[in-house]
């Protein structure tokens, strides 16, 4: 015979007449959910909290079964249809851990708004868990003894408010598509420029007196200057707040005592290819799925409205930024043709070169110069971002560096630094054996003594349950002890395979040194630098004004000690 449900539906306000175990003791965990982020409804959170309680006073005064409400948690802003919120997954992080073994909830519909998965819980997940649930509205208790009605109930339950959600979701994008059609503005903050404003049920954008005449500048800037950059560092020079930085502070310039967060070259294109400023207005580039996944959509899809608004710039000066723009990516799209007849070579000082005043990694700037006689030769150098921006006062002076310089410098180092090294092979060889050898037989005894207490806890997981059937511990006692133990394998595990991951890094370091000290002979004679050259002998470059540099050798105190023998 299958087992018989122990769960009732009880219809609201009706007095229980039903036999309970007596004494029985339940940790309750009040759960609230609300799916717009301002809390201005009547089914508020703070209501849904006192309903439940309400729920459980009265069910205490009223039967020998007692419930004590240890923690409310509380979802704002999230929608019923995914159970990924913060302040559910808290709920059932304390469930598992046995803090909790009574969820309950205002109605069905406050719990989630997804059949599947809310069925999954209340049917499946609780009971298995021994967690009674108790939705106070929907006259619903896991924990009532009768028939097993209740199911369906719940299924239909669910069911209709999966259903009222996708009808929802349906019914709020075609309101968004009439509203586009209308001219409204349906976006967040306006742009740059503008503000926006209701007109009835019409939300319309309106110049903003105190940013319009910016954007006309940015716009004519880049027709004279034919560059993003020069646009940004005019802004940034007169301190101007970016968009973000205006639109929470209200303020157009930044004040000499606060930190001036400014603008990139980034923002800077986007702008001056947004065609709200000439009075169109498009909308619909971007859809939102019901799980909050965005992705672009076909033109066709566009909802274009000519004439929605004032316009700040005039055709012909959005024109001939147009132009202007389309003329740079001409030019790097020619960049990039050139680059495949002169292909960039690898950057080897990628992962070591850093700018010594602000710790920014050095960035490479490569280009092909053309020479009088018709042939190309390929040019790069090293620069600190930080000291051409703007936006930004860590680097105030120029920092940067030919990459010829750089060889011929870092050549004169090596020599200087690795003269004995380089006449007394041999012992070098040895010594860095001997170092590296030490550190991987520490490592390795690292791994062995993680290893065993693996062991140790591998298996009881068994004898654990054992004692639970014997009455030695309870249920909340098995739960917690298994997600301890879990929890502690995992940690376990992890620094296992970062343990064997550090060990077969340093035998990679072996041969490294070994190739290392080899290309050291190789290099005397040839004088050329690779990536692997560079990391095997350098660990970090740093570069300061007027062309400085400080080089940290990786293997130097090994070459040290072996001079130091003899």
């Amino acid at each position: 015979m299958g087992r018989k449900s122990k769960r009732l539906h009880v219809p609201a306000n009706t007095e229980q007449k039903i036999q309970h175990l007596p004494g029985r003791f339940y940790k309750a965990g009040i759960y609230a959910r609300l799916s717009v982020k301002r809390d201005e409804k009547n089914d508020s959170i703070d209501v849904q909290v006192e309903i439940a309680k309400k729920f459980v006073e009265d069910w205490n005064a009223a039967h020998a079964d007692k419930i004590q409400v240890v923690d409310c948690y509380k979802d704002l802003g999230k929608t019923g249809t995914s159970f990924e919120r913060d302040e559910f997954k808290r709920l059932m992080q304390d469930v598992r851990l046995g803090d909790v073994n009574c969820v309950i909830v205002k109605d069905l519909s406050r719990f989630g708004r997804n059949y599947l998965e809310a069925g999954n819980y209340i049917d499946k997940i609780f009971p298995f868990l021994g967690v009674r649930f108790i939705a106070v509205a929907d006259g619903y208790d896991t924990g009532i003894d009768e028939n097993h009605t209740h199911q369906m109930t719940t299924e239909i339950k669910n069911l209709v408010n999966d259903m009222y959600a996708k009808d929802f979701s349906a019914r709020a994008r075609l309101s968004l598509e009439q509203r586009r059609q209308e001219g409204s503005y349906v976006g967040g903050p306006p742009p740059y420029g503008y503000k926006a404003v209701w007109e009835g049920k019409i939300r319309r954008l309106e110049p903003d007196e105190k940013t319009a005449e910016i954007v006309k500048s940015i716009y004519n800037k880049f027709v004279e200057t034919e560059s993003y950059k020069a646009v940004a560092d005019y802004l940034n020079g007169n301190r101007i707040n970016p968009p973000s930085v205006y639109h929470k502070s209200g303020e157009v310039l930044c004040p000499p005592d606060l930190p001036y967060k400014g603008w990139d070259k980034g923002y800077v294109e986007v702008l001056l290819k947004n065609e709200t400023y000439t009075g169109r207005l498009v909308q619909g580039k971007i859809s939102i799925s019901p799980e909050k996944e965005r992705k672009q959509t076909g033109e066709e899809q566009w909802i274009i409205k000519e004439q929605a608004h004032i316009p700040l710039v005039e055709m012909e000066l959005f024109q001939r930024a147009e132009s202007t723009w389309k003329k740079i990516q001409k030019k790097s799209a020619n960049r990039k043709r050139s680059i495949t007849k002169c292909p960039i070579g690898e950057n080897i000082f990628e992962d070591v070169l850093f700018c010594g005043v602000c710790g920014r990694k050095m960035t490479r700037h490569s280009h092909v110069r053309n020479y009088a006689d018709g042939s190309k030769r390929r040019v790069e150098e090293y620069f600190c971002q930080n000291a051409t921006n703007t936006k930004t006062d860590l680097c105030q002076s120029p920092n940067y560096i030919a990459k010829n310089q750089l060889t011929e410098i870092l050549f004169s180092l090596l020599e200087t630094e690795f003269t004995l090294c380089l006449k007394r092979q041999r012992e070098y060889e040895k010594k860095g054996r001997e170092i590296l050898a030490a550190k991987k037989r520490d490592l390795e005894s690292e791994l062995q003594a993680l290893q065993r207490e693996k062991r140790t806890f591998e298996g009881q997981d068994s004898l654990a349950y054992m004692a639970y059937r014997r009455g030695e511990m309870t249920s909340e006692e098995l739960a917690a002890g298994k997600l301890q133990r879990k929890t502690r394998l995992q940690e376990l595990s992890d620094k296992e395979a970062e343990t064997q991951e550090t060990i077969q890094e340093w035998e990679k370091k072996e041969k490294v040194f070994l190739s290392a000290v080899r290309a050291l002979i190789r290099f005397k004679g040839e004088k050329v630098f690779t990536k692997e050259l560079v990391a095997a002998l350098i660990e970090r470059i740093c570069i300061f004004p007027g062309k400085r540099l400080e080089v940290v050798f990786s293997f130097e105190d090994a070459f040290w000690k072996v001079g130091a023998a003899e």
